[in-house]
């Protein structure tokens, strides 16, 4: 609510400005400004010892503080040690990103994408829709495993369906409940040792045990 005395913003510093009843205006201030129009600094925030590096300093502000932090301490508070940071003023840490809305946007886009490719009407029809043999799809129904979801006792805390084959050793899937990760995790044979390779190829499976070729590898 605002009138002609609020008109020109006369409260500082965050004040919200309202209508006094009398007629003239009142700022409503932020914990630890006052003041007619919030000018006035009435809180020391240095009082509570925010900077948490001993070596800080602490300069009070107006409704606020700042740390000087020391060579690798770093953030608001001095609380991060930064092996990079050369020391002064400390700021804020950007906040992280939060990963568990990540993940159910971009489940929600891949839902969509279910709706585009019509997987709803192509679930539970006995063929097998590979654009719609997903988790965001429901694995169309599960008319691509025969009905049954390969992944159903997979209790992995990452989706070991989209890391499948890839190539990469997922260790959390590395199990049989997850599929063994779609064997990522086995090792690659090396090549049969050269000096044995042509002798083990000769007398395979002729009855005798030569110590030289008994291996996975030849």
């Amino acid at each position: 609510f605002s009138g002609y005395d609020c008109d020109s913003a006369p409260c500082q510093n965050g004040g919200v400005c309202k209508l006094a009843d009398g007629g003239g205006y009142i700022c409503e201030c932020p914990v630890g400004i006052a003041g007619t129009n919030c000018e006035l600094d009435s809180l020391n925030e240095c009082n509570s010892n925010p900077c948490e590096h001993p070596d800080a300093t602490c300069q009070d502000k107006l409704g606020d503080y700042a740390c000087y932090c020391p060579p690798k301490h770093a953030g608001k508070n001095c609380e991060i040690y930064d092996p990079n940071f050369g020391g002064g003023l400390g700021r804020p840490t950007l906040q992280r990103k939060d990963v568990n809305s990540f993940y159910a946007k971009d489940l929600e886009m891949q839902r969509q994408q279910c709706i585009q490719d019509k997987c709803p009407s192509k679930r539970g029809n006995f063929k097998c829709d590979e654009e719609c043999n997903t988790y965001a799809c429901d694995f169309d129904g599960n008319d691509c495993s025969l009905g049954i979801n390969p992944w159903a006792n997979c209790t992995a805390p990452i989706k070991c369906w989209e890391v499948f084959m890839d190539n990469v050793c997922n260790e959390d899937c590395n199990n049989p409940q997850c599929l063994f990760d779609g064997q990522d995790c086995q090792k690659t044979l090396q090549p049969c040792n050269p000096i044995y390779d042509a002798y083990c190829q000769k007398h395979y499976a002729n009855g005798h045990c030569d110590y030289g070729c008994n291996n996975a590898e030849c």
